[in-house]
C-alpha cells in the first residue's frame, strides 16, 4: 500500500486569484515557472466544486497504483473505494488537487482528520486497531499520488504543506502515512517533514508508519 477549490472556471484559469470565501482553508496558490507554466493547487470542492475534474481523478489514481489487475470489475470497485472513493464522498473537504495551466489535474491529495484506529470506516485497514498510540498522537493521515511528467518539481510538497497548514488551523496535533518499508516514497515522506517511524509487520510484509507533528 502506499500512502501516498473558488469556482470551475477558476480551475481553467491560468492565472486564478485567490478565493476567500473559502473560510481560510485551502485558498488557491499559483506557481510560475519551472517545466509547469502555471500550477493551481488548493481544495478541490473550491476549485472543482461539482466533481467535473473526478475523471481525471481516477485517471491518476490508477496510472499511480501497484495493483494493475484485477479479477472482476467489483474487485476493481471495492479497491477504487477503498482508496480514492470514500475520501471522495466522506471527507470531500479534504482533498486537494494540483491543475496544470489547461485545468487538467496532475496530481491530488486525499485526507482526513479522523483517528482511523477509532474511526468504523477505516475497521477494513486492519493495522491500524493495532496502533491506537500512534494513531492518538498522529490522527491525521493522507494519500498523494502525481502523474509521471508531474514527478519532481515540488508539487507534492505544495499538497502536502497546503493539507498540513489546514489540519493544524483545524487543530489536529499531527498527521501520518503508512507505506511498504522499502518503498521508495519513504525518502519522500522524509523530506517533507514526516520524520517519526516506527516500522511493524502486517501480512508477511514490513511497513512502516511515518508521522509528522503539526504546530499547534
Amino acid at each position: 500500500m502506499a500512502v501516498t477549490v473558488a469556482s470551475h472556471s477558476a480551475l481553467v484559469s491560468k492565472n486564478p486569484k485567490p478565493n476567500h470565501d473559502a473560510g481560510g482553508f485551502g485558498r488557491p496558490f499559483d506557481f510560475t515557472g519551472g517545466a509547469m507554466a502555471a500550477l493551481t493547487v488548493g481544495k478541490r470542492a473550491v476549485l472543482d466544486p461539482h466533481g467535473r475534474r473526478d475523471n481525471d481523478l481516477d485517471r491518476i489514481f490508477f496510472e499511480c497504483s501497484a495493483t494493475q489487475s484485477f479479477e472482476s470489475d467489483a474487485v476493481k470497485a471495492a479497491f477504487r473505494h477503498r482508496w480514492l472513493g470514500r475520501y471522495l464522498d466522506h471527507y470531500a473537504d479534504w482533498v486537494y488537487v494540483a491543475a496544470d495551466d489547461s485545468g487538467r489535474l496532475i496530481g491530488y491529495l486525499l485526507g482526513c482528520l479522523d483517528d482511523p484506529a477509532k474511526t468504523a470506516m477505516f475497521d477494513d485497514i486492519g493495522y491500524f486497531k493495532t496502533l491506537p498510540e500512534l494513531t492518538a498522537a498522529y490522527p491525521a493521515h493522507l494519500h498523494v499520488n502525481l502523474t509521471e511528467p508531474a514527478r519532481g518539481q515540488g508539487i507534492g510538497r505544495q499538497l502536502v504543506e497546503a493539507f498540513a497548514a489546514d489540519a493544524a488551523t483545524a487543530g489536529s496535533p499531527g498527521v501520518h502515512v503508512v507505506t511498504g518499508r522499502n518503498m521508495h516514497n519513504v525518502d519522500y515522506y522524509a523530506k517533507v517533514g514526516f520524520v517519526d517511524a516506527t516500522v511493524f509487520p502486517w501480512n508477511g510484509r514490513d511497513l512502516v508508519f511515518l508521522g509528522r507533528k503539526l504546530a499547534p
